[in-house]
């Protein structure tokens, strides 16, 4: 197994490396944590990531107010927890403040230890709803939302946004410190606009008006691919930590990488049966999450094709996994698919950060939506 520094460059020194830091009572130790991505940061996919290490904290996919307090059974499944995943936060998006609180009550009774409200989401579904980051046009009724939820829940209330929604209207700073000012006890902002969606590359040097802004712990987040763009994310905006979203889902190791960078240490980067293991405990967690659900079908095909992203003949794969009935058909697709890499001597690719091309915090397409 080769052994490298994560990225090849040098291991960071103390002073680069984000310290952990607290958010109220919860710690996040790594200041590392997992975005929020639609459709894909379930409890599966969290507890996934979660068990290669480096990861501080990680972010549910984004929870509808209205479903959950409309009791829509979907909802609901979306913020379900694994009692082994803590610390771990709950997001929720909506407009009316009382749902808003309600829904929050709720995530606090799952087990949440954190509440997260989503002002950063671009995608239509959400802002056509004048919700996500749309909000971030309507900094009272945000602020409603904020005293509300903050009435609502004794654990942290944390808030998630982008830097404005145009380059005509940068009001994060504005924002944030309304949103610390209601109790917030942690922002995290994302380093484009509603506008700008996935199109143009993250800005972090924007995020520092933030910084300035407010007192309470930051994260930044936007292109975060690895070690050289965690530091550099770091350095131009003044966070206290990072969000990494879209580069975890074609390599999952991408958090741990970046963690042990910054600790100092080597990263072994991993085999073919290091993949293989992952890819069929992904499985087994998506059985115990989805049960017989067709749902389990969908969910396979995205992560999985995902997941192989650098492997020699991953195209054969997602196409044949686009054709399963299920979880048994996948275990064997996946053995004969790496079986076969083994009897070639094949090896993965080696990683290199410039190679996680359009990769993004929360969703470098629009299919694949974040906060």
């Amino acid at each position: 197994m080769r052994l490298a520094h994560a990225g090849g460059i040098a291991p960071a020194t103390m002073s680069a490396a984000p310290k952990p830091f607290s958010v109220g009572p919860v710690r996040v130790d790594p200041a590392i944590v997992l975005a929020p991505m639609e459709g894909v940061t379930d409890r599966a996919f969290r507890t996934t990531i979660r068990a290669l290490g480096g990861c501080g904290l990680a972010v549910t996919e984004f929870v509808s107010s209205e479903g959950l307090t409309r009791d829509v059974k979907d909802a609901w499944h979306m913020a379900e927890l694994d009692p082994n995943e803590h610390p771990v936060s709950i997001q929720i998006y909506g407009r009316n403040p009382e749902r808003m609180a309600a829904a929050a009550r709720e995530c606090q009774a799952l087990g949440a230890d954190i509440i997260d409200i989503n002002l950063g989401c671009p995608s239509k579904n959400v802002t056509s709803g004048c919700s996500g980051s749309a909000l971030m046009r309507e900094p009272e009724l945000a602020r409603r939302i904020f005293d509300a939820v903050y009435d609502a829940i004794t654990v942290p209330l944390t808030v998630k946004m982008r830097l404005g929604w145009d380059d005509n209207a940068l009001n994060a700073p504005i924002i944030a410190r309304s949103a610390q000012d209601a109790g917030a006890q942690m922002i995290t902002v994302h380093g484009r606009t509603k506008v700008d969606m996935y199109r143009v590359p993250a800005r972090w040097e924007p995020i520092r008006r933030v910084r300035e802004a407010i007192t309470v712990p930051l994260l930044c987040n936007g292109d975060i691919v690895g070690a050289a763009t965690a530091t550099a994310a770091l350095a131009a905006s003044g966070a206290d930590g990072i969000m990494v979203g879209r580069a975890v889902m074609t390599d999952p190791w991408t958090i741990a990488r970046i963690h042990a960078h910054f600790a100092g240490v080597p990263f072994a980067e991993p085999t073919l049966d290091d993949r293989r293991h992952l890819l069929h405990a992904y499985v087994e967690k998506l059985v115990v999450q989805e049960g017989k659900s067709r749902r389990i079908v969908s969910k396979l095909r995205k992560t999985i094709g995902s997941f192989s992203t650098g492997l020699r003949n991953a195209a054969r794969l997602r196409q044949s996994i686009s054709a399963i009935d299920g979880a048994p058909e996948a275990h064997k697709l996946l053995d004969a698919f790496f079986d076969d890499l083994a009897s070639r001597g094949e090896m993965p690719q080696p990683w290199h950060e410039d190679v996680v091309t359009g990769a993004d915090d929360d969703g470098a397409e629009e299919a694949v939506t974040g906060s």
